[in-house]
């Protein structure tokens, strides 16, 4: 029996919390090629529907799982429906870091949304600024010269929002 977590295979969801899974369509607004497991999704414009989530976004629903039958790498297609891990804190699962020298993460950092669904560090800035904590890192991952995968848990809330 491991000693600590372990990336799980083929799947985003990693332990802790039960969580119960939902499933929603991908939006008009979604873009198929980037509804992929790992990815973060908020809201489109039709109820029921999600697409992928933007930089520093303020209102993450929760992260893309795998739905029987796909891989990690298989995306979900326009109008289909798609597996959601919703954004409940103590759930553990695996993100897509996005790649760039400032993005190394270790154990303990906070994560929030980047471009395309993605995760990047937590930068130093102003409250407000940098959209819906998602989760805090638990196992460190270096992404400088491309995307990793990385073992965030969940943080449930949200980020008081910048003064106007």
């Amino acid at each position: 029996m491991p000693q600590y977590l372990v990336k799980p295979v083929n799947r985003i969801y990693a332990g802790g919390q039960n969580v119960n899974i939902q499933e929603f369509k991908v939006g008009a607004n979604a873009t198929p090629a980037k509804m992929l497991p790992g990815r973060w999704v908020v809201y489109d414009a039709a109820d029921g529907a999600v697409k992928e989530s933007g930089a520093k976004a303020s209102d993450v629903m929760g992260i893309l799982e795998v739905d029987s039958g796909m891989l990690l790498t298989d995306n979900y297609a326009a109008a289909a429906m798609c597996k959601v891990i919703p954004l409940v804190s103590g759930v553990y699962v695996m993100c897509t870091l996005v790649a760039g020298a400032g993005n190394v993460v270790v154990m303990g950092d906070g994560v929030v949304t980047a471009a395309d669904g993605k995760t990047a560090k937590l930068a130093v800035g102003a409250i407000g600024t940098q959209g819906t904590i998602t989760g805090k890192v638990l196992l460190a991952e270096d992404p400088t010269a491309a995307d990793k995968t990385c073992l965030v848990e969940l943080v449930g809330g949200r980020q008081a929002a910048a003064a106007a």
